[in-house]
C-alpha cells in the first residue's frame, strides 16, 4: 500500500509548497493584490495541516510492511508540513492581539505630514490622513514608539537619517534638506508589502532638536506592529548613531 500512498504525498506536497511561493511571490512582483496573496496563504496553511493528517494515517497503516524507506517518508512529509503550518499559526496568534491599526508615528498630536507620498500612492490604498482616534491605541499597545532628541545640529542629525535609510534600502521619494523632511518607502520582509515613512527634523530651542516619525501601510486594515516595529528600531539606530559620534576620536587623542 505504501508504493501507492508515497506518490500522493509527495505531490500533495509539492502542490502546498507551490501555492505558498505563489503566494508569496505573487504579491512581492504584484501580480495579484495582498488579500489574495493571504487568501492563498491560508488555505496552504489548512491544506499543510491536512497533509499532516495523512502522513500519520499512513504511518498507521503502512506500520505492518516494514517498509523502512517509506516510513521514513512519511514522517519527512509529517515534520515538513507540520513546521510550516505551525510557523504561520504561531505568528498569527503572535500578533493577533494587536490592534487594526497601520499609521504609527513619534507625534500623535501633530503627525509628520507626506508630501511626495500623495502622488504616488493608488486610488484603492490606504488613505494618509491621520485618524486621531488612533492616538489613545497607540499609546497603549506601542509605548515605545516615542521621538529622538539630541543637541547635535540640524544638518548633521539630517544627514545621518539620511545615512540611515539608505543602509536599509528604503526608496527615498522626496528630500527637503531645509526643512528637515525626508520621504521614503520601505517593504516587508516576507510579503514585500510597501509601506510609506517620513521623518522630520525640528530645531525646537537653540541646542535642541526633535526627531519625529511616521509609518503607514499601503493596504490593509491592521499592521501587525510592523509599523511601530520599523518606527522603533529606526530610532533605537538613530540614537545609537548620533551617541557614538559625540565620542572623542582615541587615535586622535593621542
Amino acid at each position: 500500500m505504501s508504493r501507492y500512498i508515497s506518490p500522493v504525498l509527495y505531490i500533495l506536497l509539492m502542490l502546498v509548497g507551490c501555492v505558498a511561493f505563489i503566494s508569496i511571490a505573487g504579491v512581492r512582483i504584484g501580480v495579484f493584490e495582498p488579500l489574495t496573496g493571504f487568501s492563498m496563504l491560508r488555505k496552504s496553511v489548512f491544506a499543510s495541516l491536512f497533509l499532516s493528517f495523512l502522513a500519520v494515517l499512513s504511518l498507521g497503516l503502512c506500520r505492518k510492511e516494514k517498509n523502512i524507506a517509506s516510513q521514513r517518508f512519511f514522517f519527512l512529509v509529517l515534520i515538513v508540513s507540520l513546521v510550516y503550518s505551525t510557523m504561520w499559526i504561531g505568528f498569527y496568534l503572535q500578533r493577533s492581539g494587536l490592534p487594526q491599526i497601520n499609521d504609527i508615528t513619534t507625534d500623535t498630536d501633530s503627525p509628520p505630514a507626506y508630501l511626495n507620498v500623495n502622488f504616488i500612492r493608488k486610488y484603492n490604498e490606504n488613505n494618509l490622513s491621520y485618524n486621531p482616534e488612533w492616538a489613545a491605541i497607540q499609546h497603549k499597545y506601542y509605548p515605545e514608539v516615542l521621538p529622538v532628541y539630541t543637541s547635535k545640529s540640524k544638518d548633521f542629525v539630517y544627514s545621518v537619517v539620511t545615512d540611515l535609510i539608505e543602509s536599509r534600502g528604503w526608496e527615498v521619494v522626496a528630500k527637503y534638506s531645509q526643512a528637515g523632511i525626508v520621504e521614503a518607502t520601505a517593504r516587508t520582509p516576507i510579503f514585500g508589502f510597501r509601506d510609506d515613512v517620513v521623518i522630520r527634523i525640528t530645531q525646537i530651542e537653540p541646542d535642541k532638536v526633535q526627531v519625529d516619525m511616521r509609518s503607514c501601510s499601503r493596504t490593509g486594515r491592521g499592521d501587525y506592529g510592523v509599523n511601530a516595529q520599523r518606527i522603533e528600531s529606526f530610532m533605537s539606530d538613530l540614537t545609537g548613531s548620533l551617541t557614538r559620534s559625540s565620542m572623542p576620536n582615541v587615535n586622535s587623542v593621542r
